[in-house]
């Protein structure tokens, strides 16, 4: 196992019965543990109501499982059931692969993944990054958390690239904002990260179309 020594985010999927029940529960404990809440709520799928926990960790990938399973084992002694954990690196990490030979000679699962954060006025303007991002292989959700009232809609587009490397993924991502950008759609904030642990991709099915034909 690569180390991918550097900086690492670790999100925890809670499972919930009722949201309406468990959402402040859960909150006020990621509170009171300094772990950072929020719940995304994807556009479609099979599983689009996803709460989540957020840690941040430095060092290696290891040491970031082996804190994951502490994190599990707190949650699951406060009742609460843990539903996925994923280990994001920064892209600038040690053994990110920057080609696509590196990538293939990785074990699958890896993959990288970009985050654009839009600003949108209306319901018509989220239809129109809705079909945008499905042909770059890409998909929209939002953060139930945040409304922004009469300002807008805040959305965010989601990309996903596997067996590539960091060059690759980070043209994809610019053909990306090129597009948004052409149609009107400026970023308001864009996250570029290398997954390198996902133990249950299969929450997300139905939700983003991840074919290999991407421009």
């Amino acid at each position: 196992m690569k180390d991918f020594a550097g900086e690492f985010e670790t999100h925890l999927t809670v499972a919930c019965t009722s949201m309406a029940a468990d959402e402040d529960r859960i909150r006020r404990w990621a509170e009171g543990h300094r772990a950072k809440y929020t719940r995304i709520v994807l556009d479609r799928g099979s599983t689009p109501d996803q709460p989540m926990l957020t840690v941040r960790g430095h060092g290696v990938l290891q040491t970031q499982r082996k804190a994951a399973l502490s994190w599990i084992e707190r949650l699951c002694a406060e009742g609460f059931s843990v539903a996925r954990v994923k280990i994001e690196a920064a892209p600038w990490n040690e053994d990110v692969p920057r080609t696509a030979a590196e990538a293939q000679g990785l074990p699958p699962g890896y993959y990288f993944e970009h985050h654009v954060k839009l600003a949108l006025r209306d319901e018509t303007e989220v239809a129109a990054v809705r079909a945008l991002a499905q042909s770059h292989c890409a998909h929209v959700s939002r953060n139930a958390r945040r409304d922004l009232g009469g300002r807008g809609h805040e959305r965010f587009v989601t990309q996903r690239c596997r067996g590539v490397g960091r060059i690759e993924a980070r043209r994809r991502l610019d053909a990306l904002l090129g597009a948004l950008a052409t149609a009107g759609f400026e970023a308001v904030e864009v996250e570029e990260e290398f997954v390198v642990h996902d133990d249950r991709p299969a929450l997300d099915s139905g939700w983003i179309d991840e074919r290999t034909d991407a421009r």
